[in-house]
Formats: C-alpha cells, structure tokens, sequence
C-alpha cells in the first residue's frame, strides 16, 4: 500500500470512530448490525484495514450521515488517485488524521521554529496562539481544552518516545504575556522529567545550514513507515511519499547534532524563566 493510501485510510477510520461515538454505540453492537467482527469495527478506526465502500455506506446510514457528508466518506474510499502530499481540507479532518497519527506512533520529533510546540502548551499559553487566528469564545475553548488533551498521549504506558526542537527565539516570545511565558517554561521543565520526553533548544548562534526554515512534525509508526505534517500559515500539508519524508528526516539528524543536549536545553529553558521573574 502507498503511504499517501495508509494517511488516508488512518484519517478515514478516525472519523468513523468519531461518528460511532457521536452516535452512541459500542463496536460491539455496530459489528452485530453489519455482520463483521468487533476486532475489523476497531482496525477500521485504527486505520489498520480498509473498508469497502458498501461497508462505509452501511455504516453512515448506522450512524444517520447523509448527503454530502456520506459522499465525502465515500469519496476516501479506495481512491487511489491522491497526490503523495495534500492539503488537510478543514480543521476536524486535520486533527483527526493528527491525533489517530499521534496515537499510533512510537515516535514523534516535532520541529518548532517561532513557537513552543502545540503537544507542550499549557492553557494560557495555547490560549494566546490559538486566539490569534479567527477563534473566539466557546470556539478558542474548544480547540484549547482539544490541544490539552491530546498531551495525554504522552503518560499513556504506550507512549510514544517524543523529540522536541525549539528554536532559541520561542523560549523568549512573549507573545504580549510575560508571565504566561513563564508558567509555559516552567511547564517545558516538567516535561523534561519524563523518560520518553527530549526537549532540545537550538541556539542562536546555529549555524544557518541547521536553522529551522519551516515547523514540521514526523511521526514514525510500530510498521516502519514515517509521515510528516507541516504547517505553514495555519494551513496543514501532509507528506506520506518516502522520499520526500526523508528529507525531513535528514533535518531532523542534522538538528540533533546542533541543537543543545537535554542538560545544557534545561538550564537555559531555566535560566530564561528565572529571568522572567525576575522582571
């Protein structure tokens, strides 16, 4: 299978998960109606088999979608046609691939180049970033209480081993808030105590050739495939062709090799922090 197949098929599965639970019911009661075993209900949401298309269409008149919607289900249905690298249509899609894609990976190397990386905020600090864009109110709570709880993948026991490089210039935006800067620093050192968690500073004083030119997350699954999502300017691009994720990869070697070791990253994410409040 094409990878650009696997990242579809994963988000597909994501979104019937998410229709099953919306609508109410176990895997077990949804296999009984469809005559299939709950184990394919599970590797369907997993993303670990494909469904037919007769399948998906039973299920969305199981799970009361119509129209449109059922159409757009249908159309990830075995559509082998999709370039290897495509945008994420819209918000609920894009998490869903995302937090299906954090769920299943036993590794995650996230690449920051102006901000602390989103699966590291603290409320206030996603409370800023998220609130920058268009959203507001219940919406801005909504996404923010969604970021939070994506984070708890990582005290899951079968958490992934998570990589984080941060440029040197995130640790000291303040984003108009001193202090909620310095509550997410001390947050970054909690972290830091985890076993499975390495958060690496790059220095200012990189060198330009291993300066971060775009922020990108790759995420590498128990199968031995790897995707990459980047975003640039709050639009989402998946990268599944195995070419071009290795380039990323590279990017990621050469950043462990001029990025600040886990010790030397903790005490000027400490030393900053002290700083700030001390002002």
């Amino acid at each position: 299978m094409r990878q650009s197949e696997k990242l579809r098929q994963i988000g597909l599965g994501a979104q019937l998960q998410q229709l099953r639970q919306k609508a109410g019911l176990s895997t077990r009661s949804v296999a009984k109606s469809l005559g299939i075993s709950p184990s394919s209900v599970n590797r369907n949401e997993l993303g670990l088999r494909s469904p037919s298309k007769e399948e998906v269409s039973a299920l969305c008149a199981l799970y009361g979608v119509v129209g449109e919607d059922k159409e757009a289900l249908l159309e990830k249905v075995g559509d082998s046609t999709e370039t290897a690298a495509w945008l994420a249509n819209g918000v609920p899609d894009e998490l869903a691939s995302l937090m299906v894609l954090e769920r299943e990976a036993v590794a995650i190397t996230d690449v920051q180049a102006s901000l602390i990386p989103g699966l590291a905020h603290t409320a206030d600090y996603a409370r800023l970033v998220l609130g920058s864009g268009a959203a507001s109110g219940i919406d801005l709570e909504r996404r923010v209480a969604t970021r939070l709880g994506r984070q708890a993948m990582l005290s899951h026991p079968r958490a992934p081993d998570a990589s984080f490089f941060i440029e040197e210039s995130a640790l000291h935006r303040t984003l108009g808030n001193p202090r909620v800067l310095a509550d997410q620093l001390e947050y970054l050192l909690l972290l830091q105590r985890r076993d499975n968690v390495n958060i690496r500073v790059i220095p200012f004083d990189t060198e330009p050739s291993s300066s971060v030119r775009a922020s990108f997350s790759v995420y590498e699954l128990a199968s031995g495939c790897s995707y990459v999502f980047v975003e640039v300017y709050r639009i989402g691009l998946f990268v599944t062709d195995a070419s071009q994720v290795a380039a990323f990869v590279k990017v990621c070697q050469a950043l462990d090799m001029s990025a600040l070791d886990k010790d030397a990253s903790t005490t000027l994410i400490r030393k900053i922090a002290e700083d700030l409040d001390d002002d």
